[in-house]
């Protein structure tokens, strides 16, 4: 199929992410893909075939003249299908498959009042795919869009080999912002509090963004106090192998928690929203359908952060011997192959309807 891939941003973070895999793997499967977007980290990493173009922003962020390109893109490469990610190339490609008779696909990696929060892409999208049930479900839109809605979660690329577990070791992946700088803190603070009692524990904080300056002096004075280098700030990096190790209890939601468990790391389920619980075979069904978001826990907090550090080192045998079975689950569910079949397959249903 001729499928044209729309994202406004294309550095680091989950839909970025998420929309290199996919071209990567639909390229693989013998698709023709155009990537449209703005240049980022992300390009580099796009495979060969894929062909990219590069919006500039003045373009991106001007809605006539994106829809414009769209249908200029979708001319010239013959496209069968849009699928778009992001508010406004969303919306624009919801005009431009209206004026030619495309079908176009809309993924919501955030919230629907964010990535479709004009009424007319609600309206003009043949199809949406949701990576959580649960945001679909909390919708206000719900009963005028589930019927074109379907859950298809984000997946990713498994790895050839898995990577070392390295003992005691606590890693923090994310874009590290205001919100994300809170919850970080309260996490230094818990671990210099469990040190005295699991002497071996480590902390990677691995990302960038505006808050890493604010957070530098809080590590370095934990640091100074435990007389060791406990809190490590790892810095932006394109994969989540840090020299071939990974630390065996990563924390975090959605794409970094498949990844962490795919990997046999163990998971608590935290964002700068939500705290959850150590995900395991008794829960993780519940975590999986809502991109592991603990969706009715509270905002994290020093104690809770504190409180759920604590029972996974009381129990730690016990959890590092589930997190097997969690990780073949995780693999079997989030594998890119499957996903992105499934992905194909509605693109193939809508494009045969729309040329019945």
């Amino acid at each position: 199929m001729r499928i044209l891939q729309l994202v406004n941003r294309f550095d680091f973070g989950g839909a970025e992410n998420h929309v290199r895999e996919l071209c990567n793997e639909l390229a693989a499967m013998d698709h023709n893909i155009i990537l449209a977007t703005r240049h980022g980290r992300q390009t580099t990493l796009l495979d060969k075939r894929i062909k990219f173009v590069w919006i500039p922003s003045l373009v991106a962020n001007l809605l006539f003249t994106h829809t414009l390109l769209i249908i200029f893109l979708a001319l010239r490469y013959k496209i069968e299908v849009i699928h778009a990610h992001q508010r406004l190339p969303i919306i624009s490609a919801c005009l431009a498959g209206k004026i030619l008779g495309i079908p176009v696909v809309a993924t919501v990696h955030g919230r629907v009042r964010h990535d479709l929060r004009s009424a007319i892409a609600r309206k003009l999208c043949t199809s949406i795919i949701f990576v959580s049930q649960q945001v679909l479900n909390v919708s206000r839109h719900y009963e005028n869009i589930r019927h074109k809605s379907v859950i298809i979660p984000n997946g990713i690329p498994l790895p050839e080999k898995l990577p070392s577990i390295s003992p005691f070791a606590i890693g923090y992946i994310s874009r590290i912002d205001g919100r994300h700088s809170e919850v970080i803190r309260h996490l230094i603070s818990s671990v210099e509090i469990l040190k005295p009692q699991f002497p071996e524990i480590r902390l990677f904080l691995i990302g960038d963004g505006n808050g890493v300056p604010e957070l530098m002096p809080v590590i370095d004075a934990t640091n100074q106090r435990l007389n060791e280098e406990a809190i490590r700030y790892m810095g932006f990096i394109s994969k989540l192998e840090i020299d071939e190790f990974f630390p065996e209890l990563v924390l975090g939601v959605g794409r970094v928690a498949i990844e962490a468990l795919a990997r046999g790391a163990n998971v608590i389920s935290v964002n700068s929203k939500r705290m959850g619980h150590i995900v395991a075979p008794p829960n993780y069904n519940e975590y999986a359908i809502n991109n592991f978001v603990h969706i009715h826990g509270m905002p994290p907090s020093k104690e809770s952060l504190y409180a759920e550090l604590k029972t996974f080192f009381d129990n730690r045998d016990d959890f590092r011997q589930k997190a097997a079975i969690v990780s073949d689950n995780t693999r079997k569910d989030f594998g890119i192959r499957q996903t992105t079949q499934r992905i194909v397959d509605l693109y193939s249903s809508l494009s045969t309807h729309s040329n019945l």
